[in-house]
């Protein structure tokens, strides 16, 4: 897994589903050059952080039901190196992860 590009697609598809831009997971996933595999993956772990996201099939797109907001950041030392901002709902994946933030390597602050 490619963390940096990881989040790049998430940004890109939060943008496409606040747009209702997405097309079908097919179109997504050529959009993003991405599987269609990982277009569900990455749908599905921004749905376990408890963005509401749901499928218009009239439409063919996503939508978010309520509106979200989406901020990562990464921090190394004191330097940071990435930031991505979207709507109003936070995403907290890397605190949940068992492999960030561990024995004071603060590498990952996700807001």
């Amino acid at each position: 897994m490619n963390i940096f590009k990881d989040l790049f697609l998430l940004q890109q598809i939060d943008h496409l589903v606040r747009t209702r831009a997405t097309g079908t997971p097919t179109q997504l996933a050529a959009r993003l050059d991405t599987s269609e595999r990982k277009v569900y993956r990455l749908l599905g772990e921004l749905r376990d952080q408890g963005l509401p996201i749901a499928y218009d099939k009239q439409a063919d797109t996503y939508y978010y039901v309520e509106p979200v907001t989406l901020d990562f950041s990464i921090v190394v030392g004191s330097e940071k190196l990435l930031t991505i901002k979207g709507g109003e709902k936070k995403l907290d994946y890397f605190s949940l992860r068992p492999d960030f933030g561990s024995e004071g390597m603060d590498f990952c602050i996700a807001f």
